[in-house]
């Protein structure tokens, strides 16, 4: 039996689609090189050496990350204490892709996952939108399905290891009451189009990563890659952290590890 491991991220790079808040700056990155080190002229058989850095200017949220219990959290954990434990073992990743924009995860989608979900298990969510990103980024952050109140309720009841969404956060992106404040021009758009109004709709402010955070619970957000190559599947899966001081999140690398014949 060989073992299979598959990249269920997706990448960073200067210019990717962010969260659409005012204070999100993009992504800068900056590749510097030594040029000094030109006249040094190494092994003439394996090339000349040309040693380069790179300084990065970024917020921890961009592309697959980790949020800590401090993202949300007053006195949360910091990113750095979440124990290892917490980041690897067994899980599911479920299909969810017969969701449609602004569709709700409830309780009966949860109970019905394909596989199912055991108490203890690190879940993965594929909705499809991971497809939108990075080529559609208004789309992908701003029409994603995602969990609420039900959800999160679910979630803690079954005592799920961790949590990872392919959409743009582990909350509906209808859930930042109030919504007329923080997205005005999304409250619109789904007033004109659903004839409803989200603020009523969405009373509470993401109370997913709340009660993620108040159980310590990791939640890994905008999830990709080879996602749908794994879904349906159980296996084994990993997603470490930086071991950032007192950060409130981390980019990470989301791995399931699967044991094929």
């Amino acid at each position: 039996m060989a073992t299979k491991l598959y990249d269920l991220s997706q990448p960073f790079y200067s210019g990717i689609p962010l969260w659409p808040w005012p204070t999100m700056y993009d992504v800068e990155i900056s590749r510097v090189t030594f040029p000094e080190y030109a006249t040094f002229p190494g092994d003439p058989k394996k090339g000349r050496i040309n040693k380069m850095t790179t300084v990065i200017k970024t917020k921890m949220h961009a592309s697959t990350h980790m949020d800590a219990p401090l993202h949300v959290l007053e006195g949360g954990l910091t990113i750095d204490k979440i124990p290892l434990a917490s980041c690897y073992g067994e899980g599911v990743v479920v299909d969810m892709r017969y969701m449609k924009k602004w569709d709700i995860i409830t309780r009966k989608d949860l109970d019905n996952a394909k596989p199912k979900i055991k108490k203890g298990d690190f879940v993965v969510i594929n909705t499809g939108w991971h497809k939108y990103f990075p080529t559609y980024g208004y789309q992908y952050f701003n029409h994603f399905p995602g969990c609420y109140t039900e959800a999160a309720e679910w979630f803690i009841e079954h005592d799920i290891k961790a949590l990872a969404v392919d959409g743009g956060a582990t909350d509906h992106p209808c859930a930042h009451a109030p919504l007329h404040k923080w997205a005005p021009n999304l409250r619109d758009e789904y007033m004109q189009e659903r004839g409803e109004d989200p603020d009523k709709l969405f009373p509470i402010y993401e109370p997913t990563h709340l009660a993620l955070a108040q159980h310590g619970i990791p939640g890994i957000e905008i999830a990709g890659g080879q996602i749908d190559e794994v879904t349906g599947k159980r296996c084994t899966l990993a997603c470490f952290p930086l071991n950032y001081k007192g950060g409130e999140a981390s980019m990470v690398r989301l791995v399931a590890i699967v044991d094929e014949k």
